[in-house]
């Protein structure tokens, strides 16, 4: 019987093909702190990491076989460390595509169309103040071009389903944009062009600050931009900055640099929608992630090479 360490409080249900060994979880809705993750590490034969997992944390686990990365992002795991201890860090990049590209799509539709601020002015302002024909009007997402930085699984994803509302579509990617999902341009061409932009690149040392003052110069006036991959992707004052001259006419932000803490400055702003990272926060997406957590700890412990190692081991 092995010992799994998991940081979060995650749903237990996905966690089923575990119940021979020892689970060690925090309540539902909590997490570890770095001394109870310290305190439990030498036990632990595998981690599945909801959150941070420090070089500290690695170096304690001397029975450690994997580090289970509950997610596609894997950026809060101190990769390095684990390589160097040699314990292969996964991420789970299938099962979070659907569900985050449809939050992508749900922002767009929220921005676009003035929702979040219309159910806002609903519940604080005279109805005779907003119903009326020509009143707050939002955009059609149909003929619109939409610029998708990050052509992996859910930047492709999000941009089929935005094909099917009439949008045109246009890509970059570092590793390359396949021609049958989205139109390979280079970066500056897709931040001219693009009506809305929608980022799903990882946090790397070259995409921290991407978006900042030199990329929204480049942009369209009034356009629009959506953000589910990774807040320190964007330099949040220069899109304040950009929110206020209307160089950006509205933004949809699931992610923050500094989480959980959002800027006033953000949700006070009528043409921001945020959302508490919720890409992947459904029952039926939460289930899967931790099967598919729960299956590459299996394969290391049978002897098998598990999928989606992404620390080069």
């Amino acid at each position: 019987m092995s010992t799994i360490l998991i940081t979060h409080g995650i749903p237990k249900e996905g966690f089923h093909l575990l119940q021979e060994h020892t689970v060690i979880m925090p309540p539902p809705l909590q997490a570890f702190s770095e001394a109870e993750l310290l305190h439990h590490a030498p036990a632990a034969d595998a981690i599945v990491a909801g959150g941070r997992v420090s070089g500290d944390v690695i170096r304690a686990a001397r029975k450690l076989k994997i580090i289970a990365n509950y997610g596609a992002g894997y950026d809060a795991v101190d990769v390095q460390a684990a390589k160097e201890a040699g314990v292969p860090v996964t991420n789970i990049p299938e099962t979070v595509t659907q569900d985050t590209a449809e939050l992508a799509l749900g922002l767009m539709l929220s921005v676009s169309r003035r929702i979040g601020e219309m159910n806002l002015r609903m519940r604080k302002e005279a109805p005779q103040t907003l119903f009326g024909m020509g009143r707050y009007m939002g955009q059609s997402l149909r003929g619109k071009t939409l610029g998708i930085i990050g052509c992996g699984r859910i930047g492709s994803r999000t941009a089929q389903l935005a094909k099917a509302f009439g949008m045109q579509v246009m890509g970059y990617s570092r590793r390359g944009c396949d021609p049958a999902v989205a139109t390979p341009v280079p970066f500056d061409a897709l931040l001219e062009k693009a009506d809305i932009i929608s980022l799903h690149c990882p946090l790397t040392e070259e995409t921290r600050g991407l978006i900042g003052k030199s990329a929204f110069a480049k942009m369209k006036d009034g356009v629009l931009l959506i953000n589910t991959a990774r807040g320190a992707v964007v330099d949040t004052d220069e899109l304040l900055e950009a929110l206020k001259s209307g160089k950006v006419a509205g933004a949809g932000l699931d992610v923050f640099p500094d989480e959980p803490h959002v800027p006033a400055s953000l949700l006070q702003h009528d043409q921001v929608v945020c959302t508490p990272h919720v890409g992947t926060n459904t029952a039926l997406a939460r289930f899967e992630m931790a099967e598919a957590c729960s299956r590459q700890i299996l394969d290391v412990f049978s002897g098998k090479r598990p999928v989606s190692i992404v620390n080069g081991l």
